[in-house]
């Protein structure tokens, strides 16, 4: 079976939310969690904290399963919904730019990248059409 552009656009992009999702989750998250405990932040503030950072890894994760599912969408000749996938477009390179510009660390890129391929796979025309 050969994949389109669009297809192969949306598969990266969802691989690489996935891998950020799972990063952030598994490693950043509880690095964080411990931080916090370690300068002794109050039980109620870091309770909050925490679940708001929870919340973050749920968000990234649904934002990689959009993805992934109009990834298959694409593949099976569907055209997926383009307003919520321009909307996590927007999301992934804006929130990009603004941790780039801030660290200048160039894992911050990925995230950019994320919204770029992204953006480029709502761009490029269907082939089935």
């Amino acid at each position: 079976m050969k994949l389109s552009l669009r297809s192969v656009l949306f598969i990266a992009s969802a691989l690489l939310m996935m891998f950020g999702a799972i990063a952030y989750t598994f490693i950043l998250l509880p690095d964080l969690h411990g931080d916090l405990v370690e300068i002794g932040v109050r039980p109620t503030v870091l309770g909050s904290t925490v679940l708001h950072l929870y919340f973050a890894a749920f968000a990234m994760f649904a934002f990689a399963l959009m993805v992934a599912y109009a990834a298959i969408q694409t593949i099976r000749g569907i055209q997926p919904s383009p307003f919520p996938l321009a909307v996590i477009a927007v999301i992934y390179f804006g929130f990009g730019v603004i941790l780039f510009s801030r660290s200048h660390n160039p894992h911050h890129l990925g995230t950019m990248a994320m919204g770029v391929l992204l953006a480029a796979a709502l761009v490029v025309p269907n082939p089935r059409r």
